[in-house]
């Protein structure tokens, strides 16, 4: 798991030396070009409504406005792309990263203009999600959860991939509490918790339970590596908000467990593409139960473990269809609901005055999805990435 090299510390440390922007690009994180894209079917709003044969126009790295290819004039000077043929969708936002372990450059042009990381050492991952708020920054925009708060002893504190500062031990409340409170100190978007008995000990129902109203009074939620259906329950019980995969074990989650996280409105972020062969058929079915039960999916690849590639995900997108999701429904996961999740108001929409993080597919991406990974073009915060 998780075999290449990091990257991030080199890229952290090119920060303070980096060239100036462009003086195209004065807003942070966005540039200034006008672009307009012209003669795509585009998914509008939070409902995704296709609207054929549109454009739309972008300016100061903002949505500015949209319309029949017809009626909309184009400013002079602006960039003109042709998108006929197309759809453009929202860029994607992936929930589950380890971003370290690839150049940032690789994810953005891959359509996915929106990472969340979970789990990283402090002092490395949150610079650089600073870092990525800067106009010369060649990523995704980043968020972050820091270390996951485990047992002493356990998951990731041994792990091979993990380097040190990933994982945060905590073996009483009070300890429990300071965690929660230096990673939000920090800029956590979240926090996370290992609960992995197969590879080390595991924090008890009543530190989940710590750590979740800890969190919560921080107004951050609390997702979970959960391994095992013990773990699950216990997760259920405490209030945990999300599962950061799917159960990690290769257990069939029963219906009536499956009922209980749909009942305590847990999100799942799958990572079906880590798993090969029998793991991979279990996994889809405990999610295409969830689905069919009504609980909520977002998007997330677990990008840096073995098998996912950086952009959107052609094994991820496969694996969540064969859970019984249509295209429409993968991009929902990906746009309008992930950025929720994530407490992002300004993404996962093409909607004007939204942030110009948009996506070109080459074909119908409501009905193919081999459309999905099929990338045309990408704008991030109204740059066109190279």
């Amino acid at each position: 798991m998780y075999p290449r090299s990091a990257i991030l510390l080199a890229i952290v440390a090119l920060a303070a030396g980096c060239s100036p922007p462009d003086e195209a690009d004065s807003v942070a994180g966005v540039s200034t070009e006008q672009i307009a894209i012209r003669g795509a079917t585009v998914l509008t709003g939070t409902e995704l409504n296709p609207k054929s044969a549109t454009t739309v126009l972008v300016a100061e790295g903002t949505i500015r406005a949209i319309g029949p290819d017809a009626d909309l004039e184009i400013p002079a000077g602006a960039r003109v792309i042709d998108a006929s043929g197309l759809t453009l969708a929202p860029g994607f936002i992936d929930a589950h990263v380890h971003i370290g372990f690839y150049d940032p450059a690789e994810v953005v042009a891959g359509g996915v203009t929106t990472v969340r990381d979970l789990g990283w050492p402090p002092d490395e991952i949150f610079p650089l999600v600073e870092r990525s708020r800067e106009p010369a920054f060649d990523g995704p925009r980043i968020v972050a959860a820091g270390p996951m708060i485990t047992a002493p002893g356990g998951y990731p504190l041994n792990a091979a991939w993990a380097p040190p500062g990933t994982g945060l031990a905590v073996a009483s409340s009070e300890e429990a509490r300071s965690a929660v409170t230096a990673v939000a100190d920090r800029g956590a978007s979240i926090v996370k918790i290992a609960l992995n008995p197969p590879v080390g000990p595991t924090l008890s129902r009543g530190l989940v339970r710590e750590i979740v109203s800890a969190a919560h009074e921080r107004d951050l939620e609390v997702t979970g590596h959960i391994s095992g259906l013990e773990q699950l329950n216990k997760a259920i019980e405490a209030g945990v908000d999300e599962l950061a995969h799917m159960l990690m074990s290769t257990e069939s989650i029963p219906d009536e467990t499956v009922e209980a996280m749909v009942q305590a409105e847990m999100t799942v972020v799958p990572t079906l593409s880590v798993r090969t062969g029998h793991d991979r058929d279990v996994a889809v079915d405990n999610l295409r139960r969830f689905i069919a039960a009504g609980g909520q999916v977002v998007y997330g690849t677990d990008l840096g473990n073995e098998g996912p590639q950086p952009g959107i995900d052609a094994t991820e997108v496969d694996a969540m269809a064969a859970a019984g999701m249509t295209g429409l429904d993968i991009v929902r996961a990906a746009t309008v609901d992930a950025a929720r999740l994530l407490g992002l108001t300004d993404t996962g929409t093409v909607a004007e005055g939204m942030r110009a993080d948009l996506v070109g597919l080459r074909g119908d991406a409501t009905m193919d999805v081999e459309a999905l990974s099929n990338i045309a073009f990408v704008i991030a915060g109204g740059r066109v990435v190279p």
